[in-house]
C-alpha cells in the first residue's frame, strides 16, 4: 500500500497541469474490494468532508482495498475535464458500458462491497442510475451472491432511509468512526452474505437491513455517534483544485448546532453539539503546510467554538488564508472581521432567513435586525465588499407581510452596504439566495406541509418586484421543482423508490404528475404530530414529544434558548 501523488493532465492546455494530492493505491491480492460512491459528480463528491473520512477510514484498515466512484458529470465535453485524471476520464466518458472506479478502472460490478455516502437526497436517483449503469439488478431481493453488497451511509440515511430501503442490503447509521471498522470486521468473518445480512443487526449497532423488517414487526434502529471528539480530527485527505473549494484544506471545528433552528436537522440529530479539541484543529492545519495557503473552516456553527480566535491566529501566524462555510450576525467580532479581511476574503455570507422578526422568532432564529445591518456595515468597513444573504420562503405561517419584510431588510442592508462603500471608494454586490422551506426529519418542522408552488411562485415575485430597480442586487431562486422532490424524498417513505424507478426512465415531471396524490400526501400535507412517521424506527436520540414541543412553541412565535452543550434537561438527551 502506498500513497499516489495523481499523475498532472490537461485542463484544456497542454501548459495547465493539475495535481490529486493523496490518493491511496493497493495493489495486490487478498484484500476486501470496496467502491466508497459519491452518487455525485467528482467536484461535488471531493468538496464533502464526510466522504474523505469515510475513504481515509476505510484504507487505513489492512484488509481493506477501498476506491472511489462518482457520478460522470454530464455538463462536461469529452474534450474538456471531468475531475477524473486523464486516463480514468477516457474511461468514464469514451465508454458508456461501465462506471468504473477512479484509482484502478474496476468496473463497479466487480467490488465485493459499494459503500454509497449519501449527503442529499436529491442523489437517490443518482444511486438508481449508477446501480443500473454498472449492470447491478436495482431492487436488493433480486441480487444474489455474485453480486457486490450493496450498502448505504450517511447523514441523508440517518434522517430518512426508506425512498431507498429497497434498493439497499443494508444501511448503516451513525458516524463512520465509530461503525464502519466493524462492519468489515464482520464482513470477513461471514462468507455467505445471507446469513451476514441476518446477522448483522445483532452483531453492529446502528445497523439496518431492511429486508428484515414489515410493518407489523416495530423495531428501533440506534445510531451512533461518536461520544466526544478528543481523539478525532476531521479534515481533508485528498487535496485537489477540482472542488466546491479550489486547493482549500478543510477542517471541521465543531459537529452540530447549538442554536436549534426549528427547520434545520443539524440543530437536533447532532444534539449535544460536540467541540474538537483546538490541538486537534492545528495539527491539522500543520498537515496542510505546503500542500495550500487556504484552509476552510467547516462548521454550522463556526463563532461557538471556545477557541475560535486562538484558531484563527495560529492559522493566520502560519501564513493561511482562512475561510468560513457562514458567519452568524451576532457573532461577528472585531477578531472575526479582521481575520477575514487579513485573508483576502471578498465575500462574507450571513442568513437571516427571514426579513421579520415574527419570523425568526417562529424559526427560532435568534438574531436581531440591528446585528444583521451592523454585520453589514462592519464586513464592508473592513473591505469586504460582498454579501451572500441566505433567505427563506414557505416557511410555517409565514405570511405575504413576511415576505415583504425580506425586501424591506434587504433595502436596509442595502442602505448601510452603500454608506460604507462610499468610503472604501467603491461598491459590491449583495446577492440573495432564495430557498423554499422543505421539511425535514427529526426537526420541529417535520410535520408541517411544504408550501405549495403557485403561492411559492407568488413570493418570488414579491422579492423580485420589490428589488428589481435597486443596483448591484443579485437573486438567486432554488428551482421550485427541485425542492419539491427534495421534499418528497426527505419525507418519503419505501413507496418512494417506485417513483424514483420511474424517474429514472421517463424523468421528475411526467413521474409527479403520474404519481400526483401520492407526492401531495407526502410533500404539501401537514401531519398529525400523532401520527406515525416512515422514520420513527430510527433513534437519533432526540425525542418526538420534544420536537412536538417546539413546533407548538413555533406556532405561538416563541423563541427557546439555545442547547448550553453541557448536561441539561431541555431536551434531555444527555441525561
Amino acid at each position: 500500500m502506498g500513497k499516489r501523488f495523481k499523475p498532472a493532465w490537461n485542463h484544456g492546455s497542454p501548459k495547465k497541469k493539475i495535481m490529486e494530492q493523496g490518493a491511496i493505491v493497493k495493489k495486490g491480492k487478498g484484500f476486501i474490494k470496496a467502491a466508497l460512491v459519491y452518487p455525485n459528480t467528482y467536484k461535488a463528491g471531493m468538496s464533502s468532508l464526510g466522504f474523505q473520512t469515510i475513504y481515509k477510514i476505510a484504507n487505513k484498515i489492512d484488509f481493506v482495498a477501498c476506491e472511489r466512484v462518482f457520478l460522470p458529470d454530464p455538463k462536461q465535453k469529452t474534450q474538456g475535464f471531468t475531475g477524473y485524471p486523464q486516463g480514468a476520464r477516457d474511461r468514464q466518458i469514451t465508454s458508456n458500458l461501465q462506471v468504473k472506479s477512479l484509482e484502478s478502472g474496476l468496473n463497479l460490478n466487480q467490488f465485493d462491497i459499494i459503500l454509497f455516502s449519501i449527503s442529499f437526497e436529491n442523489d437517490f436517483i443518482h444511486i438508481v442510475q449508477l446501480l443500473e449503469k454498472a449492470g447491478i439488478p436495482l431492487r436488493s431481493p433480486d441480487r444474489n451472491h455474485t453480486h457486490p453488497l450493496v450498502v448505504a451511509g450517511g447523514v441523508a440515511c440517518f434522517l430518512n432511509p426508506e425512498p431507498i430501503a429497497p434498493f439497499m442490503d443494508c444501511f448503516l447509521l451513525g458516524e463512520a468512526e465509530c461503525i464502519l471498522e466493524q462492519f468489515f470486521d464482520k464482513f470477513i468473518e461471514n462468507s455467505d452474505k445471507k446469513s451476514f445480512l441476518h446477522t448483522l443487526e445483532t452483531k453492529i449497532s446502528g445497523a439496518y437491513v431492511p429486508f428484515l423488517h414489515t410493518a407489523k414487526n416495530p423495531f428501533q434502529i440506534k445510531v451512533q455517534y461518536l461520544n466526544n471528539l478528543d481523539n478525532v480530527t476531521t479534515a481533508t485527505s485528498i487535496l485537489t483544485p477540482e472542488t466546491v473549494f479550489k486547493d482549500t484544506f478543510l477542517i471541521e471545528t465543531l459537529k452540530g448546532c447549538p442554536h436549534g433552528c426549528r427547520f434545520c436537522s443539524a440543530g437536533f440529530v447532532y444534539r449535544p453539539p460536540r467541540i474538537y479539541p483546538a490541538k486537534n484543529i492545528y495539527a491539522a492545519m500543520d498537515t496542510a503546510m505546503g500542500k495550500t495557503d487556504k484552509i476552510g473552516l467547516v462548521s454550522s456553527a463556526i463563532a461557538d467554538h471556545p477557541d475560535i480566535k486562538n484558531i484563527c491566529d495560529y492559522g493566520l501566524e502560519h501564513n493561511f488564508k482562512l475561510s468560513f462555510s457562514s458567519l452568524r450576525a451576532d457573532k461577528l467580532t472585531n477578531e472575526f472581521i479582521c481575520t477575514l479581511s487579513n485573508s483576502k476574503v471578498k465575500t462574507a455570507t450571513i442568513a437571516p432567513e427571514a426579513g421579520s422578526k415574527r419570523m425568526r422568532d417562529i424559526i427560532n432564529k435568534k438574531i436581531d435586525e440591528p446585528d444583521i445591518l451592523f454585520a453589514a456595515q462592519r464586513l464592508v468597513n473592513a473591505g469586504i465588499m460582498n454579501l451572500k444573504l441566505y433567505f427563506m420562503i414557505g416557511l410555517p405561517f409565514e405570511k405575504d407581510s413576511d415576505v415583504t419584510a425580506i425586501v424591506d431588510l434587504t433595502k436596509k442592508i442595502k442602505s448601510v452596504f452603500l454608506t460604507a462603500s462610499k468610503k472604501q471608494k467603491k461598491i459590491g454586490t449583495i446577492t440573495l439566495s432564495i430557498n423554499p422551506f422543505i421539511p425535514k426529519p427529526f426537526t420541529p418542522f417535520q410535520w408541517a406541509a411544504m408550501t405549495d408552488g403557485a403561492t411559492l411562485k407568488k413570493r418570488v415575485t414579491l422579492i423580485r418586484q420589490g428589488l428589481k430597480k435597486i443596483a448591484n442586487i443579485k437573486i438567486n431562486v432554488e428551482s421550485l421543482k427541485k425542492a419539491k422532490i427534495h421534499a418528497l424524498l426527505s419525507r418519503g417513505d419505501q413507496k418512494a423508490a417506485d417513483l424514483l424507478e420511474t424517474a429514472l426512465n421517463n424523468g421528475w415531471t411526467f413521474t409527479m404528475k403520474q404519481n400526483k396524490a401520492y407526492c401531495d400526501s407526502i410533500v404539501h400535507r401537514e401531519i398529525p404530530v400523532d401520527a406515525p412517521l416512515p422514520w420513527d424506527f430510527i433513534d437519533n436520540r432526540v425525542k418526538k414529544k420534544f420536537l412536538a414541543k417546539e413546533f407548538l412553541k413555533s406556532s405561538q412565535e416563541k423563541k427557546s434558548g439555545s442547547c448550553p452543550m453541557i448536561d441539561c434537561t431541555r431536551c434531555k438527551i444527555c441525561i
